[in-house]
């Protein structure tokens, strides 16, 4: 079975990730404003395509907006935003980004009954065996989140695989690409809530007093790969007594340009 290596970034997120340090350095006190596409462009080494689909992806992101005729400028208070679900970080770094040491428990992968539901999502063959692994996220040692993740045994190539599980404690997709060269690039999430004492599993593994009795942030996620395959399906369950999640949400207004233009009309005429 080959291995991969994981430096799969693209050019326009070395040039996001470029445009995020020069962020960094700027004092933002005094001025929030980018330089144009074609010098940041320069500054990186690309072309002006790239830094413009690196731009798109923080604009998306709402860490930058544009102002038509004007530049584009730093949202200073998305920066302020520790945990987001657009983009989605790894568990442990939203647990160090809220405040607290994190820490993994490996509880299980396993070969489970096929669950025909969660099959048909992943696209499975009919004779393919489903797995499952599950991990316990911890912040100071409390219960953050409990990750359950299904996915293909034709994606890692047999049970033999089971044993490199314990070298990827902080992420399924790092252990999925290494045995498959399938990289997870995007996801579809539902956003549910539920007790506690409801999550299936969980109750294998710690105490009721541990799990708490607010209800859990629920998330039923299907991972697809760069191709728009899908990879891995997962219930992750989150503590927000532990987690804050946050998103800055771009409005979009249907209104006709003449009814804006008749508003702005009546507003000077009242000056």
């Amino acid at each position: 079975m080959g291995t991969h290596k994981l430096n799969t970034m693209s050019l326009s997120e070395q040039a996001k990730k470029e445009v995020l340090k020069y962020i960094d350095e700027m004092d933002l006190k005094k001025e929030n404003k980018l330089p144009r596409e074609e010098r940041l462009a320069e500054m990186i080494g690309v072309s002006r395509i790239t830094i413009r689909q690196a731009l798109n992806a923080l604009a998306s992101e709402g860490i930058i907006f544009r102002r038509q005729g004007k530049g584009t400028f730093v949202n200073v208070d998305s920066l302020n935003i520790k945990v987001t679900f657009s983009p989605c970080m790894e568990l442990t770094q939203m647990i160090q980004n809220s405040g607290y040491e994190p820490s993994v428990r490996l509880l299980n992968i396993s070969r489970v009954k096929r669950e025909e539901e969660i099959c048909e999502l992943l696209q499975m063959k009919d004779d393919e065996q489903l797995v499952v692994a599950e991990k316990l996220f911890l912040a100071d040692q409390q219960i953050c989140a409990f990750c359950r993740d299904y996915f293909g045994m034709n994606l890692i190539g047999g049970e033999e695989a089971f044993e490199h599980f314990s070298k990827y404690e902080d992420s399924i997709y790092k252990y999925i690409y290494n045995l498959s060269g399938e990289k997870v690039e995007w996801d579809k999430v539902e956003i549910d809530t539920i007790a506690p004492s409801d999550i299936s599993g969980l109750k294998e593994y710690v105490t009721a007093k541990e799990m708490g009795d607010k209800p859990y942030l629920y998330l039923k996620t299907l991972n697809y790969s760069t191709n728009d395959k899908p990879l891995v399906y997962a219930n992750e369950y989150f503590n927000t007594s532990m987690i804050k999640f946050n998103l800055i949400r771009q409005k979009r207004y249907n209104i006709k340009r003449s009814v804006a233009e008749c508003v702005l009309r009546h507003f000077f005429d009242d000056l």
